[in-house]
């Protein structure tokens, strides 16, 4: 990363700082809704305790200090661990703050730029394995290079619950997610409870449990009748058509590739409540290079260059579905030396169309004394060559 850059590169490291606010943030939430509804039991039960105060025995009234007693120590433990967790956000996020800014205040600095660009890489491939599934290798690896506050591995630990549990076809850790989430799923308009609820549904009928499927729409369903009236209806209709059903409509609400789709919903919905890019940081980089290099002619066997990614065949397909970047001037490469054509060596064009370097022609010609187009086998005198402009 060159130095001059580096205040624009930063900018895109935006969700390096959003997430441990983010968790931060869900933190304060939790302690909020646990300390309102356990200290509004507590209190209503030290009013109840009060009013019976005059006919309440001694053993039932030290019954229930002795519950209120354990009910208060163990909202201490809750918040106390949500203490822990929120001093680590900000303990990570601090961190952060110092990293952009040390280097940013020292962009002249060569061993701070690389010691940047290093942790930079290693935190792209940790998010990487994580993304993958690779959990145990991407927290070694981050223990290693001690990364450890620069990466995000708690998001994605506690996402692997859900994840394990859709992989086992079972929704609780996932309804559970959506209820902790729920303020934040309904700003970003998900519907994966919904979706959730569906599967539930759909489950029930493949057991043949129909009884409780309607109940369980009934409950569960029916309140999204107004925005998901159609969804509704359809898997409403499973239970007539049921999991033999060769109707592709409703066949394909019994495949179970819908697991598959809920769980990349999933990791969308985390990804997106923890401001993280719904794509992998590789796959980003990746992509963006492969783009700036992508040409017209990158899927002519022809113009095969040797020095040129994309005529990689992996990374071609890698490049394929990717748009061709926008040149505002032209770029030559040599298909003989590989070398790029300039003012110094310039491009030269044969009787027959093709062009190659001035310096790769002139030493040809000072070997063999004649041109010899490597495509082709035809023969040509130098004198016949003529120097191409670069527009």
């Amino acid at each position: 990363m060159n130095s001059n850059n580096l205040s624009s590169e930063i900018q895109l490291e935006k969700s390096l700082i959003r997430a441990p606010y983010e968790s931060l943030n869900k933190s304060f939430r939790v302690s909020q809704k646990l300390l309102e509804k356990d200290l509004s039991v507590i209190l209503n039960s030290i009013n109840d305790l009060n009013k019976k105060k005059s006919t309440i025995s001694k053993a039932d009234a030290n019954t229930t200090i002795d519950k209120l007693l354990n009910k208060a120590q163990s909202l201490k433990r809750k918040l106390e661990e949500i203490k822990v967790e929120e001093e680590n956000d900000i303990k990570r996020l601090r961190i952060r703050i110092e990293h952009f800014k040390k280097v940013l205040t020292q962009q002249d600095d060569k061993f701070q730029v690389e010691q940047f660009n290093e942790i930079r890489v290693n935190r792209i491939v940790v998010d990487y394995l994580l993304r993958e599934g690779y959990y145990d290798s991407a927290i070694l690896l981050s223990k290693q290079e001690r990364i450890q506050d620069f990466v995000d591995i708690g998001i994605f630990l506690s996402g692997k619950k859900v994840v394990d549990g859709l992989l086992k076809q079972d929704c609780t850790e996932g309804l559970s997610w959506c209820n902790e989430n729920k303020s934040k799923l309904k700003k970003i308009k998900s519907n994966l409870e919904f979706n959730l609820r569906i599967q539930e549904f759909i489950e029930l009928v493949r057991a043949n449990r129909l009884l409780d499927a309607i109940s369980y729409s009934r409950t569960h369903l029916s309140p999204n009748s107004q925005t998901n009236m159609k969804e509704i209806q359809q898997a409403m209709a499973t239970l007539v058509f049921q999991k033999d059903t060769t109707c592709d409509k409703y066949k394909s609400l019994f495949d179970h590739q819908r697991w598959l789709d809920l769980i990349s919903q999933f990791k969308n919905d985390n990804f997106v409540l923890h401001n993280l890019t719904t794509h992998s940081l590789l796959d980003i980089a990746m992509q963006s290079g492969l783009s700036a290099l992508k040409t017209e002619t990158c899927s002519e066997h022809d113009d095969y260059n040797i020095n040129c990614p994309l005529c990689n065949e992996q990374f071609h397909t890698l490049a394929e579905p990717l748009p061709v970047s926008l040149k505002s001037h032209s770029s030559l490469v040599c298909r003989i030396t590989g070398e790029i054509m300039n003012e110094d060596n310039y491009p030269m064009v044969l009787p027959n169309g093709n062009v190659y370097s001035k310096n790769a022609l002139t030493e040809m010609k000072e070997k063999t004394n004649k041109i010899t187009d490597p495509r082709t086998q035809e023969e040509f005198k130098f004198e016949d060559l003529r120097r191409a402009y670069i527009s």
